[in-house]
């Protein structure tokens, strides 16, 4: 296997084994021990399979003499924040993000809270085929349980704010996905004065993600319907990814959070916010936005590890991807949904803004994204379809493609933004015939 987009993902009978879990992390704990590490943090979403696979990598880790802390279930930004205060720790989650129950995966972060680096990932994918040779019994490593992460990680995301607002007289909606911040958001919002109303915040290890508005964004008005709330935060099922709607079920994208967010950190003179990071994805009319601020929109590959490598290359501090990983350096190295929801609800209260004054200084192209299930990828190497391609290129200037094969699902995600809805919809019709 091979990292994709967020580590590794798939089915838990076929890929993501409690085998392949045990060797990943003997493998893993070889190569960090030489690299300055002594323990690793393992956190997990809800899911049922977590039990089976953390233990599999505990047994792996420890054979190789890495020591090992158990966090429990607890986001996937909480362990990057972790793995950055404690002195010599690597990260791992065990997760599979926004996939059903019966698929999972693992994430793994540096000793800077952030994703790891394309030739670690390339040193371990090496090492896959080599046999197990656990250390000799003194040398092998123990496992410990961090009983207050959770406690740490509500009392870091609240400092963020700095004092300076709170949420007195807000009513917000959270749907959790029954996800690993089925705890930690509403308690984190009740904790700064705000009324929460909890949905799918009741996870049974099979249940994350089903029925979710982070997925199924129809939600968001039937929530408005039978709810009366100022805010509806959606959360994916390992809690670094936001969707937020008004009180209406007005969706506030990644993108237009992005622009918010760039306006207040130059507003705040905070340093590095000349520019910001997006994917391809992002809609063309949030660097215009941008551009009347005097802010740089940069594009990175799609994935929130390569808007993080970016920030850091460029020495910047805020990246999004338009599905709602929000990553502000001044706060995390990783996506953080907790952190993103309260700086933004606090921005939109301090700056008096609404999603709707917000949206009206965004001139968004027309787009069409679609996602094509397909058995393999190699439909993406045919020669009439690559033919098709670089003829709609040729005779489309105006237009912005983007071909892409999922690194979570097996699925190839097509994404087309132009000047004409009529032009946008005939192209993707033209490439969906090759798919379907």
């Amino acid at each position: 296997m091979k990292f994709g987009t967020d580590g590794f993902r798939g089915p838990v009978e076929t890929d993501i084994t409690p085998e392949f879990c045990l060797k990943l992390a003997h493998h893993t704990g070889k190569i960090i021990l030489e690299e300055g590490y002594d323990s690793v943090i393992i956190g997990k979403d809800t899911r049922v399979s977590g039990y089976m696979l953390e233990s599999a990598l505990q047994a792996g880790f420890i054979s190789s003499g890495i020591n090992v802390k158990l966090a429990g279930p607890i986001p996937t930004p909480a362990v990057s924040f972790l793995t950055a205060t404690y002195q010599g720790q690597f990260g791992v989650v065990v997760s599979a993000s926004h996939n059903p129950y019966c698929d999972n995966g693992i994430k793994f972060f540096n000793r800077f809270g952030r994703k790891i680096s394309e030739d670690l990932e390339k040193r371990i994918e090496s090492k896959f085929n080599d046999k197990i040779d656990p250390e000799s019994p003194e040398k092998l490593g123990k496992a410990f349980r961090i009983d207050s992460a959770s406690g740490r990680y509500i009392e870091y995301c609240k400092s963020t704010l700095r004092g300076k607002s709170d949420l007195k007289g807000k009513t917000i909606l959270v749907d959790a996905a029954n996800g690993a911040n089925y705890k930690i958001t509403p308690m984190l919002l009740e904790e700064l004065g705000a009324k929460v109303i909890r949905v799918n915040c009741v996870p049974d290890g099979k249940n994350i993600n089903e029925k979710c508005a982070v997925l199924d964004q129809n939600l968001f008005q039937d929530y408005a319907s039978k709810y009366n709330f100022d805010y509806c935060a959606a959360i994916d099922g390992d809690g670094d990814r936001l969707v937020l709607s008004d009180h209406e079920g007005n969706i506030f994208s990644g993108d237009e959070i992005l622009f918010l967010l760039a306006l207040k950190n130059i507003r705040e003179g905070t340093k590095g916010s000349n520019k910001v990071v997006g994917t391809e994805m992002t809609n063309s009319g949030i660097g215009e936005a941008l551009k009347k601020f005097d802010i740089e929109l940069l594009r990175a590959d799609v994935g929130d590890k390569h808007i993080s490598r970016m920030l850091v290359e460029e020495d910047l501090v805020l990246g999004a991807e338009s599905s709602g990983h929000i990553i502000q350096r001044q706060y995390s190295e990783s996506g953080d949904a907790n952190i993103a929801l309260i700086q933004t609800i606090v921005e939109l209260n301090e700056s008096k803004n609404t999603l709707q004054k917000i949206r009206s200084q965004i001139n968004y192209r027309p787009s069409v994204l679609k996602s094509f299930p397909v058995k393999n990828f190699l439909v993406l190497k045919n020669q009439d379809f690559q033919n098709c391609l670089n003829g709609i290129k040729a005779k489309n200037n105006d237009i912005r493609l983007s071909v892409r094969k999922s690194g979570t699902e097996r699925k190839i995600r097509i994404r087309i933004e132009g000047d004409d809805d009529n032009n946008i919809n005939k192209i993707m019709h033209k490439l969906e015939n090759f798919l379907v």
